[in-house]
């Protein structure tokens, strides 16, 4: 009879062991792959878009809208109105995630979606008081005035509406979505823009 052959235990753990870090590093080079090309998906899905035909509910009458070879907009519109609410569709399409930003940190909203760590600058941006500025400076606005601004709004919460199901990578990392943009939340931000122009004068008056 032949004899059986021991194999030592340690030979065949080493013989194991490349296999299956070679079978680890797979797994997690497919993991790598699919998530990148996840995140690439949700990216590229929320750029603009740049050609073809849109329908798009609220205009009075067909805008075109022609991008240069930066992606820089011209827009071409029958009335005024119907060129700032084509203003707020294309701002959106850019800027979406940035516009919403601006209107909350001009109007002390950070910590809705952020929590605590911009507590303080919410504190200071309400002790400022930008969104009651934008209410009184709409109120004071002609009607004239005031119709462009909810026509920007409108040209805003159009692209919204329409981009539910591939909104900026932003919206999604932070799980929120956006609220609809209203004729102050333009004034907030611009008043936010006239204070990051003027920062000393605003730091001292926080200061005082």
């Amino acid at each position: 009879m032949g004899s059986l052959a021991e194999v030592p235990i340690s030979t065949v753990r080493r013989s194991l062991l490349p296999r299956l870090l070679l079978w680890i590093a797979g797994v997690l080079l497919l993991l790598v792959l699919g998530l990148g090309g996840y995140a690439f998906y949700v990216a590229e899905s929320a750029l603009p878009r740049m050609d073809g035909r849109l329908q798009v509910r609220g205009l009075t009458a067909p805008v075109t809208v022609t991008r240069d070879s930066h992606g820089v907009p011209t827009i071409d519109a029958a009335s005024l109105p119907d060129l700032f609410f084509a203003q707020g569709y294309v701002t959106a399409q850019d800027r979406l995630w940035q516009m919403d930003i601006m209107r909350r940190y001009g109007a002390g909203e950070l910590s809705e979606i952020l929590g605590e760590d911009t507590l303080k600058i919410d504190r200071e941006q309400r002790i400022l008081g930008l969104r009651d500025a934008a209410k009184k400076s709409l109120e004071i606005a002609s009607p004239r005035e005031h119709s462009f601004f909810e026509a920007y709004a409108s040209g805003v919460n159009a692209y919204i509406e329409n981009a539910r199901s591939h909104l900026p990578i932003e919206f999604r990392i932070l799980r929120y979505a956006p609220k609809p943009w209203t004729a102050e939340d333009s004034v907030v931000v611009a008043n936010q823009m006239v204070k990051d122009l003027n920062f000393h004068y605003f730091y001292d008056a926080l200061a005082r």
